[in-house]
């Protein structure tokens, strides 16, 4: 169960919901429980959920979803010849509000790219 079900209140009898309120010690949260929407009659107690040991490790889950087991990431060697974004282009046109390409006409963005590109 968690909070938001509707159930049938074995204290009240009512058609109700669950809501989920903290078990206080003071000042000192001791744990939580659900609680009938309607006459505030504790349903069950949520310290019985999983603990964090209990619970299966997720990035495990998610290289098994990947299909990759540890294997060595794939390693991308980007040189200075490879990046040829519009920003380090000699045809930008800046103006404060639109880049310009002086070839094209066309409005770009600084981390365009194009085959017309001209170094600075």
């Amino acid at each position: 169960m968690k909070p938001g079900d509707p159930i049938k209140c074995p204290h009240c009898g009512a058609d109700s919901f669950l809501k989920k309120e903290s078990v206080m010690d003071g000042w000192t949260k001791v744990g939580e429980v659900l609680k009938c929407v309607s006459c505030s009659a504790v349903i069950e107690d949520c310290s019985k959920q999983k603990t964090e040991s209990e619970k299966p490790d997720l990035t495990d889950r998610f290289r098994q979803f990947l299909g990759s087991d540890g294997e060595e990431s794939v390693k991308v060697d980007l040189s200075k010849k490879d990046c040829r974004f519009c920003k380090d282009c000699a045809n930008m046109v800046p103006h404060p509000f639109q880049l310009r390409c002086a070839l094209t006409g066309q409005s770009v963005n600084p981390m365009d790219d194009c085959a017309h590109f001209k170094k600075k």
